[in-house]
C-alpha cells in the first residue's frame, strides 16, 4: 500500500497529532499524562505527587470504559514517563527502556550521554514538525561518537513519527554507527510528502549547524529515511547531484526505507483508497498535501508532480531518477501482498514496491550497478511489537552499516 506512516489518527482537517492525554486519579487528585493508544479514559497513579503531578517511581494504570488497557512502571516526572520504565499494552505487547517526555527513547546508556539535541529554530509556523509535546521548536538530535568523526548517517523520520520513536526503531542500527565512528543526525521533519524549498533550507541549516558544531566530514554523508523520509532522502541527493549550489551536502550514497517514488501514482493509489480499509485518513491527507504543495491534481499540475517524485514512470530516464546513475542507491521493501490483502483490503497495484523495483531496474539499465533492491520478506515489525512490512526493522543493521562504510572510507 503506498503508506507514509501514520502512527496515530487525527481529526480531519489535518490537525496536529494527538500529544496525548492528561487524566486526574480520582482517588488522589494526582494526575498522569498517557501517550499510546489514545483510549484511555481514568488513570491511577500509586507514587509520589508533587504540585498535583504524578513524580518518581511508580505505576500508571490507564483504563478504557472500566477496562485495563495499559500498564506503565517506572520513573515518571510532571505526570509523563522519564527514565527507565516498563509499558505494557494491547494482548501483552510491551515497550522497556527509556523514555523522554513520555516517547519511548531506547539507546544504550553510552549512546544516552553522546545524544544531543540542538534547536535551529523556535518557531515552526509551517508545521513541519507535530507531536513534540505541543513545542513549535525545529531541531535535530545528533548522537556523535567521540574523536575522530568517519562519518554521517542521516536518518529521515516518516509522517508523523517522533524523532525519539525514529531512535528507538532504529537502535541497533544507530549504536552501530557509534561503535564505527559514524555520527547519526535525526532532524525534527515529519510533515509534506513534497520536498519543499522550506524543507530543503530547513536540512541545509541542521546540516551547516552539525557540520559546524560538531566537526563533521562534509563529504562523508549517507542519507536514509522511511516512508515520507525515503522520499525526502532521495530528492535531496538527486537535488545535490544535480545542483551542488542547492545543498550544503553531497551525499556519497541514498538508501529508501519502502518509501513511495513515484507521486503520480501515489495521488492515484490515494484516491482509489479513500473508502477502503483501515479508513480515510491516510488518503484524506495525502490527497490535501499533495494537491496543495504541487498545485492542483496530477492532469492540472504534472511538471510538480515529476519534479517532487524521485522516480517518474512516464518520464524520459524516470525523471530526477537519472540524478542517481552514479550513486549507491538502495531501497527496502517487505513485499507481503498477503498481509495486505488480510489486513487492509488492498492488493499489488496499491504497494510502493511496484514503482521502487522499477526505479531500481531503471538505474541497472542505465549503467548503475550499485542500484540494489533489497526485499527483507516479513522482516517488518514495529517497535511496538506489531508485524507491518512498512516498519524500520527491513532495514538489517549490520548489513546496512558494512554498506555505508564501504563508501565512506
Amino acid at each position: 500500500m503506498v503508506t507514509l506512516c501514520l502512527i496515530a489518527c487525527y481529526a480531519c482537517g489535518f490537525a496536529q497529532e494527538p500529544e496525548g492525554t492528561f487524566l486526574k486519579d480520582k482517588k488522589t487528585g494526582c494526575t498522569v499524562w498517557l501517550k499510546h493508544t489514545f483510549t484511555e479514559d481514568s488513570a491511577t497513579w500509586n507514587g509520589g505527587c508533587k504540585n498535583n503531578f504524578a513524580e518518581g517511581y511508580g505505576t500508571i494504570v490507564g483504563f478504557t470504559k472500566g477496562n485495563q488497557t495499559l500498564k506503565y512502571v517506572g520513573e515518571v516526572i510532571q505526570g509523563k514517563p522519564n527514565g527507565k520504565g516498563i509499558l505494557t499494552f494491547g494482548n501483552n505487547r510491551k515497550l522497556e527502556g527509556n523514555f523522554l517526555n513520555g516517547e519511548p527513547l531506547f539507546l544504550n546508556e553510552v549512546c544516552l550521554t553522546h545524544l544531543h539535541k540542538n534547536v535551529v529554530s523556535e518557531t515552526d509556523s509551517s508545521g513541519i514538525y507535530y507531536g513534540d509535546n505541543n513545542k513549535t521548536q525545529l531541531y535535530y538530535h545528533a548522537l556523535v561518537p567521540g574523536g575522530q568523526i568517519a562519518g554521517v548517517l542521516v536518518l529521515m523520520p516518516g509522517t508523523w513519527q517522533t524523532t525519539e520513536h525514529l531512535l528507538s526503531s532504529t537502535q541497533a542500527l544507530c549504536e552501530l554507527a557509534y561503535q564505527n565512528n559514524l555520527a547519526v543526525i535525526v532532524p525534527s521533519i515529519n510533515q509534506r510528502i513534497t520536498l519543499t524549498n522550506e524543507i530543503v533550507e530547513l536540512l541545509n541549516t541542521i546540516f551547516t549547524h552539525a557540520i559546524k558544531t560538531y566537526h563533521l566530514p562534509k563529504h562523508k554523508f549517507v542519507m536514509g529515511g522511511w516512508s515520507m523520509g525515503g522520499i525526502f532522502s532521495m530528492r535531496y541527493t538527486q537535488m545535490a547531484k544535480q545542483d551542488s549550489l542547492k545543498t550544503v551536502v553531497n551525499p556519497v550514497a541514498v538508501f529508501n526505507c519502502d518509501g513511495p517514488c513515484d507521486l503520480k501514482n501515489v495521488y492515484h493509489n490515494f484516491k482509489r483508497k479513500l473508502n477502503k480499509n483501515p479508513g480515510q485518513n491516510e488518503p484524506a491527507y495525502g490527497i490535501y498535501e499533495l494537491e496543495k504543495h504541487c498545485g492542483g491534481t496530477p492532469a492540472t499540475a504534472t511538471g510538480k508532480y515529476s519534479y517532487y517524485s524521485p522516480y517518474s514512470h512516464s518520464e524520459e530516464k524516470g525523471g530526477n531518477a537519472q540524478y542517481l546513475i552514479t550513486v549507491p542507491v538502495r531501497i527496502y521493501a517487505d513485499v507481503d501482498p498477503e498481509w495486505w490483502m488480510q489486513n487492509r483490503n488492498v492488493d499489488m497495484y496499491d504497494l510502493n514496491a511496484l514503482d521502487q523495483t522499477a526505479m531500481i531496474q531503471l538505474l541497472k539499465d542505465m549503467g548503475n550497478s550499485r542500484a540494489e533492491f533489497i526485499n527483507a520478506y516479513q522482516k517488518g515489525v514495529r517497535l511496538e511489537g506489531n508485524r507491518h512490512p512498512h516498519s524500520w526493522s527491513i532495514v538489517e543493521p549490520h548489513d546496512c552499516i558494512r554498506w555505508m562504510l564501504g563508501f565512506i572510507k
